[in-house]
């Protein structure tokens, strides 16, 4: 049958890129979690030193205000820039590409059984990849190279 073939040729090729699609946002979030790394924990560090040094009178108050500033900056653009948030989206976005990826391996290995229900089932996760490629974060380019070599980098 030509139209089994063709929909195993589809099948196969949505599951690349749906591992492909999966794989980039679970590096995004490992991506975004190194800034919020990044961040938080000059943060933290500078909080004690500056805390520490002061109370024990050990730092010339310029320099205290100086660290101290500098200590709301950082503290202020983790807040600001969301990168846990963003971290946590990828997370989840790259889990729910891992279900169509499963769903697909599932028709794949049912396509004999299923027959015509597979166009159906098929059809059904299109959709849920449609819904899903508008509802994730964008993937960062950088990462997105990686798993696209053939398109132009950015």
């Amino acid at each position: 049958m030509n139209g089994e073939h063709d929909l195993e040729h589809l099948i196969s090729d949505w599951h690349r890129r749906a591992q492909q699609v999966q794989d980039a946002h679970y590096d995004s979030g490992l991506y975004y979690e190194r800034f919020f790394l990044g961040l938080g924990i000059p943060v933290i560090v500078l909080s004690a030193f500056t805390g520490g040094t002061e109370v024990l009178g050990y730092m010339p108050e310029t320099v205290g205000g100086v660290i101290s500033l500098c200590i709301a900056v950082l503290a202020g653009l983790q807040t600001f820039l969301k990168y846990s948030q963003r971290a946590e989206r990828h997370r989840i976005a790259g889990a729910r590409y891992g279900g169509i990826r499963r769903d697909l391996e599932e028709v794949e290995c049912q396509l004999n059984i299923l027959g015509e229900q597979a166009f159906e089932r098929v059809h059904q996760i299109k959709t849920r990849m449609d819904s899903l490629a508008t509802e994730c974060p964008e993937i960062p380019h950088r990462i997105l190279a990686r798993y696209r070599p053939d398109q132009h980098r950015r």
